[in-house]
């Protein structure tokens, strides 16, 4: 949906050889300069407000040692916009598929200039200056452009010596009060289990914002043969192993090309750093030691390749849960479910298998799923709502399933485990307007009601629950309607959930590719979902 009543015309990225489009370094323009010097070691490239037209600042003029060939191979992105910057992101990288992870630039850091514009061809630059993507930060950048207009799109790119990236479009959040606002829920997109077909269509939705819910990779060896594999083959467990690992994914042009044509926002949920961790756990006999090495490793990787406006980790703790307002129609609260959770219930250590089953234990204590400093922002963030909408950002299922046969059984790493915090969510969720959960995790499409208390239909219904689709990790499609009453759809297909909200409504679709396997794949609509303000109770048009 356009922000307010802002216009957007149809986006196509070229690609490599189609989708890719490269700005020629001897264009000539007029810039102005926004702020002065490199970002700090420690965080985003802040920048100030626009000030006189200079001269565009020059990248580079030589390659750094090593740098053979285009340095900007994983593309561009945007992200985490505020109504008056947005966070640019880049990540340099000559040789992505070097085994250390390196991308093939050595230890040196390497200095590039990044331009912001108000057209597409750049006849009207508006920003333009002198960078560092630091080897420390595996070749990243993430500049925070600031002094934006709210509600407005911007174009961006990167430039190297005579090398220039593909040229990306954002947009800044709407502020007063906007007709409408549109977002697509994404997740779940395994490298080996298909193309990012449903990534190509994407870029063809009219939405405002890309909002990322998790397992943006996965962390088991690639494998090898026929179809598609990522590197390295091996489990992860370095921060070479997850540098590599990303840049795998992100080569592909049509994922390239939907954080080219979107800004996203984005959490994780486990496989960015390893199946079912919880805390300083997971399933097998690690120690916690080892499991704080990990998450070292795999958080440096998420954030150094990730558009967020966050600062870089320090070891095994980055907070990424934060919330974004578009004025007063709707508020996004993004949650983190993993790093600061309890151990599941009836957890078998002595195995790497999956926290499924029931068992005593579930009602036996309260165990905590957000963290103590999460749940206090959340419960915060939420008392001072002031919007008409309040839209849950939540990686993992919050109604409840069972997926049971004879008897119950539960994902016990998903809410369901944690019965008493997810109690004390639901009741702060009763307590703003229009509470509606989006979420990701489970590998299908759902469509659930939300009560006050789960699996009881006596209770009232606080919130419907739309779970977005995977965009190619392999379908969870064993119905469980049977023991699970507040399902009201089950969708076994591939694709992403675009969300539509207006004062008076929001309209949840659920978009599903024809084919997995087919990058070209043509897309489709499954179902149609509204939300009438003042009314929690989803229904199907």
């Amino acid at each position: 949906m356009n922000q307010g009543e802002r216009g957007r015309e149809r986006w196509v990225l070229p690609e490599v050889g189609r989708r890719r489009f490269l700005i020629g370094a001897a264009a000539a323009t007029t810039v102005v300069l926004v702020g002065c010097g490199s970002p700090s070691d420690d965080g985003p490239g802040r920048s100030g407000s626009p000030t006189a037209p200079r001269k565009a600042v020059d990248p580079v003029d030589a390659p750094a040692a090593g740098a053979d060939g285009d340095v900007f191979t994983l593309g561009v992105a945007s992200g985490d916009p505020t109504t008056t910057s947005v966070i640019l992101w880049t990540r340099l990288a000559s040789d992505p598929t070097a085994d250390d992870g390196a991308g093939g630039l050595g230890d040196d850091d390497i200095a590039i200039a990044w331009d912001l514009a108000a057209d597409a061809d750049f006849s009207r630059v508006l920003a333009s200056e002198l960078i560092s993507a630091k080897a420390a930060h595996g070749h990243s950048v993430h500049v925070d452009a600031q002094g934006l207009e709210a509600g407005t799109d911007y174009w961006y790119r990167f430039r190297y010596g005579d090398q220039t990236s593909t040229v990306g479009r954002t947009a800044t959040l709407p502020d007063g009060s906007p007709d409408a606002f549109g977002l697509a829920v994404v997740n779940c997109q395994m490298y080996e289990g298909g193309a990012y077909g449903a990534y190509r269509n994407l870029v063809d939705e009219d939405v405002d914002l890309v909002v990322h819910l998790g397992d943006y990779i996965y962390e088991y060896p690639g494998g090898e043969g026929a179809g598609r594999h990522s590197l390295p083959n091996r489990m992860l467990t370095t921060v070479g192993d997850y540098r590599l690992r990303y840049a795998s994914y992100k080569l592909d042009p049509d994922l390239q090309a939907a954080h080219a044509r979107f800004p996203f926002v984005a959490t994780w949920d486990d496989h960015e750093v390893a199946n079912n961790y919880m805390g300083d756990t997971v399933p097998g006999d690690a120690t916690p030691e080892q499991v704080e090495e990990r998450k070292a490793a795999a958080y440096q990787a998420w954030w150094e390749n990730m558009p967020a406006r966050l600062d870089p980790p320090d070891g095994p703790d980055l907070a990424v849960y934060r919330d974004f307002t578009m004025g007063d129609l709707a508020t996004l609260y993004l949650l983190d479910e993993r790093q600061d959770s309890a151990e599941p219930p009836c957890r078998d250590t002595s195995t790497a298998g999956l926290d499924y089953g029931n068992c005593d234990d579930v009602d036996g204590e309260d165990r905590t799923r957000l963290g103590a400093d999460q749940e206090a922002w959340l419960a915060d963030a939420l008392g001072g709502s002031a919007t008409r909408w309040n839209l849950l950002g939540n990686p993992v299922v919050l109604a409840g399933i069972d997926a049971g046969q004879d008897e119950s059984a539960f994902y016990l790493d998903t809410w369901d485990g944690f019965p008493d915090a997810r109690k004390r969510l639901i009741a702060q969720l009763a307590d703003v307007d229009n509470p509606v959960v989006l979420t990701g995790d489970y590998h299908a499409g759902m469509v659930l009601d939300v009560h006050e208390v789960p699996f009881d239909q006596d209770t009232p219904v606080v919130a419907p629950e739309f779970m977005a689709p995977p965009i190619s990790s392999a379908l969870f499609d064993a119905d469980v309607t049977g023991r699970t009453p507040q399902l009201r759809q089950q969708i076994n297909e591939y694709g992403y959930l675009v969300v539509a909200v207006t004062p008076d409504e929001l309209t949840a679709t659920f978009r599903v590719v024809d084919d997995v396997a087919d990058p070209d794949t043509a897309i489709s609509t499954a179902a149609v979902w509204t939300v009438a303000a003042g009314d929690p109770i989803a229904q199907q048009t």
